[in-house]
C-alpha cells in the first residue's frame, strides 16, 4: 500500500516530458504562421511581377516607330510571360484608341490579344464602359492601353481547420496601363504579306 501511494506521488510529481506534449499542441499553429506568411509574400511579389512587366510592355510598345506585326504581339507575350515568372501563361490585350471632340467619345483603333485563343479584342463599346478609367486627351489624341491578366494558384491552401480555404487560394491579377506613343502613332499591321493595310486612325478605319 505503501509502495502504491509512493508510485502514485512520483507520478504527480513528475514534469518529464510535458515539453512534447506542448509541442505536440502547438506546431499545427507555427505550421499555419509559416505557410500563411510564405503565401502572403507570395502573392505581393506575383502582383508586383505583374504590375512592373506591364509597364516593360507599355514603354516597350510606346517606343516603336513602325508598324508593329502579329509576331511583334507574339515576342510581347513571350516578355511578359519571362517578367512575371508565373507557371501560367499570362493574357495580354493592346489596344489603341483615340479621343473624338465631336461626339466626346473614344474609338478604338485597333485591338488585338495574346494568346489569340484568350480575351476579346476591344470594341468601340468596350471603351464607353471603362471611359471614367481613361485620361482626359486632346482631339484625335492616340494612347496605348494595355491590360494583362495573371493566374495565381497558392501553393498552400490557408484555410482554419474545417473551413474551406480562403479567397487567397486562386487569384487573378489585372493590371491596367495607358501610356501615350512616344513617337507618332502606333499602327497595326494585320498582314505582312498585304500592304497598306496598316490600322493608324483618324482615316476611317476604326473599330465599332
Amino acid at each position: 500500500m505503501i509502495r502504491l501511494a509512493e508510485c502514485a506521488r512520483r507520478f504527480r510529481d513528475e514534469e518529464d516530458g510535458s515539453m512534447a506534449i506542448e509541442l505536440v499542441l502547438v506546431t499545427p499553429i507555427i505550421v499555419w504562421v509559416v505557410l500563411s506568411t510564405y503565401v502572403y509574400f507570395d502573392i505581393f511579389r506575383v502582383e508586383s511581377n505583374a504590375n512592373r512587366a506591364s509597364l516593360v510592355v507599355a514603354e516597350m510598345l510606346s517606343r516603336e516607330e513602325t508598324p508593329i506585326t502579329k509576331t511583334y504581339m507574339d515576342s510581347a507575350l513571350e516578355v511578359l510571360e519571362v517578367l512575371t515568372y508565373e507557371e501560367v501563361a499570362p493574357d495580354l490585350r493592346v489596344t489603341v484608341y483615340e479621343y473624338s471632340s465631336d461626339d466626346t467619345s473614344y474609338r478604338v483603333v485597333w485591338s488585338d490579344v495574346r494568346p489569340v485563343d484568350g480575351l476579346d479584342e476591344l470594341k468601340n463599346t468596350d471603351l464607353l464602359k471603362i471611359k471614367d478609367r481613361l485620361p482626359k486627351m486632346n482631339t484625335i489624341d492616340h494612347a496605348i492601353l494595355v491590360e494583362t491578366f495573371v493566374d495565381y494558384n497558392a501553393p498552400f491552401s490557408v484555410g482554419l481547420g474545417p473551413m474551406p480555404g480562403t479567397n487567397l487560394d486562386s487569384i487573378k491579377f489585372d493590371t491596367f496601363t495607358v501610356i501615350r506613343p512616344r513617337i507618332g502613332r502606333l499602327c497595326f499591321d494585320p498582314n505582312t504579306n498585304v500592304d497598306s493595310d496598316e490600322l493608324c486612325g483618324s482615316s476611317g478605319n476604326l473599330l465599332n
